[in-house]
């Protein structure tokens, strides 16, 4: 496996973590999860500055 392939496997599947921990906040998956995709931190730092969902908010 090439080292770009190996390095672009590990950036999505680090946008897709950031995604997933961003679906339980108001910014949802896929913001976080674009965002993760253009720059990592961003995505976090996106993700860390959204409010949680409220539990009535998770029941609709």
């Amino acid at each position: 496996m090439r080292d770009k392939e190996f390095f672009f496997i590990i950036a999505i599947t680090l946008a897709l973590l950031v995604g997933y921990w961003g679906s339980t906040r108001k910014i949802g998956f896929w913001r976080a999860f674009l965002l993760s995709v253009l720059n990592i931190f961003i995505g976090i730092i996106a993700v860390l500055c959204s409010r949680k969902i409220e539990k009535k908010e998770e029941e609709k």
